[in-house]
């Protein structure tokens, strides 16, 4: 509902203003500090500044799918699993991003920071404090391919294997766990955006 509000609105400003606007359609795979990976979705507004200055509003949901590492523990000293958490995470997010022409203005580099919340959504019946909310900071750098006056698409900087996003937090989740919760994407992660 926000992001379809936050259209309406959009066409009517652009209508006065004429400053672009763009919503997104997100997806891909990636990877946590706590030992797990899967598939994340999500949707992006962003609206003109001023030239190549935008700002976006961002809803994400990150989907727990298993653990791309798995310990040869004997059960002596601290468990290695106590940073394993199984969880889901849901994240809205405040961005801002210059888009850089490369090649003329159909391939453009976007680099990218802002700030957020994240809910941890956990399901690990180990962790000692459940469900949190804490902030986030984010940092993006995306290659923006434009396809005719209003499709764009968004990939990583070499498409694959090298990671366009990366979130951390300073506030950890508390015990049993002792690290920082940080995101990324990784391997695939494309997006298509509308222009209006």
């Amino acid at each position: 509902m926000f992001f379809l509000f936050t259209a309406l609105c959009s066409v009517a400003l652009y209508a006065q203003d004429n400053k672009e606007a763009i919503i997104y359609l997100n997806g891909g795979s990636y990877f946590g500090s706590h030992n797990n990976m899967g598939a994340y979705i999500g949707m992006e507004y962003n609206r003109q500044l001023n030239g190549n200055w935008y700002w976006g509003a961002r809803l994400s949901g990150t989907y727990f799918l298993g653990h791309p590492v798995q310990y040869d523990w004997d059960g002596t000293g601290k468990s290695p699993y106590r940073n394993t958490i199984d969880q889901n995470i849901y994240k809205a997010d405040a961005m801002f991003y210059y888009r850089l022409p490369v090649i003329k203005d159909i391939v453009l580099l976007r680099p990218g920071a802002g700030f957020g919340l994240g809910y941890h959504d956990i399901f690990d019946d180990s962790f000692a404090g459940k469900d949190k909310v804490i902030p986030y900071l984010n940092a993006s750098l995306n290659w923006i391919v434009k396809c005719g006056k209003h499709l764009e698409f968004v990939l990583s900087p070499t498409i694959a294997f090298c990671p366009s996003e990366f979130d951390y937090s300073f506030v950890q989740l508390g015990g049993p766990t002792d690290i920082n919760p940080w995101l990324t994407n990784y391997f695939v992660s494309l997006g298509i955006g509308y222009r209006f």
